[in-house]
This record gives C-alpha cells, structure tokens and sequence, in this order.
C-alpha cells in the first residue's frame, strides 16, 4: 500500500480566539516496504499526522490517499482500506483487557468476521512474530506479563488484522534496555518478514538512526526534513534550533573530532562509532 498525505492542513478550536494550526500544508508519501521514523518536539505535530492516516482524525484541508482512495470517502473501498492501516498507541498496554494473552490477540480478527480456525492461525503467527511463544504464554493474562510483552502483545494484536501500514507511537517509551532492545529487534523482523511499510514515532534519536530507512522531522505543524538519517542528522544546527539533537554517537564523535582526533563524525550509531575508534586508534 502507498499512502500519500496532499497539502494536509488540521486545526484545533478553528474560528476561536485560540485556534492553533497542528498541521500546516504537510505532504508526504509512504511506499511499501520502508521503515520510516517521524521525530519532533513535543507538540510539533506529530501524532496529530498519524491519526490522520486511518482516518481517526478529518483533515481541515487536504487528503491522504490511499493507493489513490481518499481514506476519508464514504465508501466500502475507503473503509476496506482506512483497516489496513494499523495504528498503535503509546502505552499499548493499557488497551489489553481481555483474560488472555491468546484472546486479546484474537480479538480484531474476530471482529473483521474470521472463523475461530483463522483467528487461531493469524494470532499464533502474530506472537511469533512479536518474539513470544504462543504455547508459553497464550493461556496467560495479560496483565502477568513484563511491560515489553506487554507491548509485543499489543502489537501482535493489530498484526493479526494483516495490516499494510504498522503506526507506532514511541513503542520503546519507559521501557529498561533489555525490554527496548526487544521491542526494535520486532519491528526489524516485522519489516523483514512481512515487507510492509512501518511508520514509527520517537524521541529516541539513538532508536530512530539504528533502524530508520528514512527520516521525518516535524516542527510547529510542518514537515521541515525527509531524507535519509545521515542526511538528516547532518543538518545539526537546524536540528538543534528545533529542539533536537543528533544520535548520542554521533555527538561524541563530533566531540572527539572536535578535540584533535582524526576520526570522521559521520557516524550515526554506537556500533559505527566504535568501528571508526578501532580504524583510527587499533584495539588496545
């Protein structure tokens, strides 16, 4: 699935005394395929544009097209189409409420009118998927689990509707190391194993320059950055005045360079920074 975002335009209190622009002219595409992370700060607009791409919010101007559908027709086509579309809250969690793992996963395919048999295939691929075990943890509750099962759990909820674009609002937030760790390891296998197109807000600028293909930078409303991460994270000072800052790799290395040391700080992540001090330096 394509979806194309044309000229997009949303307004909070539009016509009082305290009407704020969210999103001003915003366009965008999103292919098929690409993992593409959206970064901001707090209050640029951010996830005001997702929940525009599956129709929770109604554009003031402009369209997001689906494979050429205006997602906000009314018409089975549009509606067939906004379902595709799987968005994920922050805090997922909190949306579990059934008694089991196994049954809060079923419970979209069971709603979109799948047989128990279908249901029962697409949340064990589902789990699967998300790292778990369907056999170790499906008759659990949900609410037993770690907070980064809790959060796999939820996402494999909305793979098991077969989206075409996975939305995920900061999917790493609060959670310690090991349960950060796991939650990208998933999204890098639901990108390899499913090829569809991963949409991923995040303050992380560490998360965002490991497994972005591509990066946008929201700032007062408008998209002001698209680009590859080394090209965005090049641009250090535009970053900086948005509020923004560059990898923490990236940033020691600046430092390092800075300093005398004939490194290149046109490194974005830890595993690329510690390849460039054993160029330079040697192990020691």
């Amino acid at each position: 699935m394509r979806i194309e975002v044309k000229d997009l335009d949303h307004i909070y209190n539009a016509g009082l005394a305290y009407e704020t622009y969210a999103l001003k002219h915003v366009s965008l595409t999103l292919d098929r395929g690409e993992l593409v992370c959206l970064i901001g700060h707090t209050g640029s607009g951010k996830t005001t544009l997702v929940q525009h791409l599956n129709g929770l919010l109604k554009p003031d101007k402009g369209q997001v097209l689906a494979d050429g559908v205006d997602i906000n027709e009314k018409s089975p086509q549009a509606r067939a189409l906004r379902r595709k579309i799987g968005l994920v809250f922050q805090y997922p969690e909190y949306q579990l409420f059934e008694e089991t793992v196994f049954k809060d996963v079923c419970f979209g395919p069971k709603n979109m009118g799948l047989s128990e048999e279908e249901c029962a295939k697409k949340a064990n691929d589902s789990l699967k998927l998300v790292g778990m075990d369907p056999d170790e943890v499906g008759d659990k509750s949900p609410f037993a689990l770690s907070g980064g099962q809790k959060r796999r759990v939820a996402i494999a909820g909305i793979l098991a509707m077969d989206p075409e674009v996975l939305i995920l609002d900061e999917p790493a937030a609060g959670l310690d190391p090991a349960g950060k760790k796991a939650i990208l390891s998933c999204i890098k296998g639901i990108k390899e194993e499913r090829n569809i197109c991963i949409l991923l807000i995040s303050h992380n600028m560490e998360d965002v320059a490991e497994i972005a293909d591509r990066v946008l930078v929201m700032d007062k409303g408008s998209l002001v950055l698209d680009g590859p991460p080394g090209e965005v994270f090049a641009r250090r000072q535009a970053l900086r005045d948005m509020g923004l800052a560059a990898p923490p790799a990236a940033r020691f290395m600046e430092m390092v360079a800075a300093g005398g040391g004939p490194v290149s700080a046109d490194v974005l992540t830890l595993d690329d920074a510690a390849r460039e001090i054993i160029r330079v330096y040697g192990k020691r």
